[in-house]
């Protein structure tokens, strides 16, 4: 990234702006703490990657870069605190003497990129315009990913059987409710709930916080 400032980006940067913020796309005033920005890295290599421009306030306004060592910041956020290392594509946009970066993010290949958190590691996800932690499922279905394991099989074992009439009846369903359910260690319901959504049988989502599955 040190040569980044010869990249002049082709983008249309008031129609990236006039998006707003989104699960794909987020505005940073300036990069004052690599900590920070590695969560929005992480959340956007596990979740389907995103751009984030840097010297555009909140509300929009381009405010302009102020500070060209920010760019050691992104460095360090993207290689020194995620793990693995997150590759980016760091390009500029000149606007009235006003500088500011398009930093694209791709979609990791080798999930779950995590965080060097002071309290330990963490991945993060995407959800709309806030990145949120992984939860453990998540974490399992992109640990069965890598390793290509749990192949879907000719039919359900009783556990799943329990689950997915469950969900027929009651739409959703948390990881604690799941273990209830199949009556199981919460590991085991997690690395079933995993292989279920790898499977498509079911599907994810985060609502005020709480991670819980409905049927696909």
């Amino acid at each position: 990234m040190k040569d980044f400032d010869r990249f002049v980006s082709t983008s249309n940067l008031h129609e990236l702006i006039a998006e707003g913020e989104h699960e794909q796309q987020d505005f940073k005033y300036k990069i004052s703490d690599a900590r920070k920005i590695a969560r929005t890295l992480s959340a956007f290599s596990n979740t389907t990657g995103g751009k984030l421009l840097v010297g555009v306030r909140d509300n929009g306004v381009i405010g302009g870069v102020k500070d060209e060592d920010d760019i050691y910041l992104l460095e360090s956020a993207a290689r020194v605190f995620s793990v693995p290392e997150i590759e980016l594509t760091v390009q500029y946009h000149e606007v009235d003497g006003k500088r500011v970066w398009e930093v694209d993010v791709p979609e990791g290949k080798h999930k779950p990129y995590k965080v060097d958190e002071q309290d330990g590691p963490k991945a993060y996800i995407r959800i709309d315009d806030e990145n949120k932690v992984a939860n453990a499922v998540l974490i399992e279905m992109w640990r069965q990913e890598q390793s290509n394991d749990s192949k879907r099989p000719v039919q359900f074992s009783d556990r799943e059987q329990r689950l997915i009439q469950y969900l027929k009846d009651y739409e959703r369903v948390s990881t604690s409710k799941a273990a209830k359910l199949m009556q199981c260690p919460r590991n085991k319901a997690v690395n079933t709930l995993a292989r279920l959504i790898r499977w498509e049988v079911i599907n994810w989502d985060i609502e005020d916080g709480q991670f819980f599955c409905t049927l696909h």
